[in-house]
């Protein structure tokens, strides 16, 4: 059948939160690149926090893992619930339990929603040894 969950964008980040006014708080918001010290580096976890949206109201299971593409091993796997009231988008932050990077290279995070397998949602990034190279800004002379 046609899909009922569509994915708009994910931002990935070490954490989520929820003000009581209905706001979120994004703490340490990466860009496409995760940079580390040294390996292996131990991670406390990461949010890849997603906007989805539904044509239909309802409760989805969703099976969800990291892994690293070179050598396939999964960093972890689980399973998430989207719940969604009424049909429309929203926010979905789906966070991983800590886990320990071995390698750099690439990386995926694969969600796998019900009754939509062929068709997941796959949020990549990049791991890299160091600093993240950012863009020079160019100031005013």
């Amino acid at each position: 059948g046609p899909m009922a969950i569509t994915h708009n964008y994910t931002i990935l980040c070490d954490q989520v939160r929820k003000e009581n006014t209905g706001k979120w708080i994004l703490i340490g918001v990466y860009e496409d690149q995760l940079a580390v010290p040294q390996l292996p580096a131990p991670m406390s976890g990461l949010t890849f926090f997603m906007r989805l949206e539904s044509d239909r109201p309802g409760m989805w299971t969703a099976r969800i893992r990291l892994e690293h593409l070179e050598t396939g091993h999964k960093l972890f796997e689980g399973l998430a619930q989207i719940n969604f009231q009424r049909p429309g988008h929203g926010m979905v932050p789906m966070a991983t339990p800590p886990f320990q990077l071995t390698a750099v290279g690439s990386y995926n995070f694969v969600v796998e929603i019900q009754g939509q397998e062929a068709n997941p949602i796959v949020h990549p990034f990049l791991v890299s040894l160091g600093i993240p190279q950012q863009p020079q800004q160019q100031g005013s002379r």
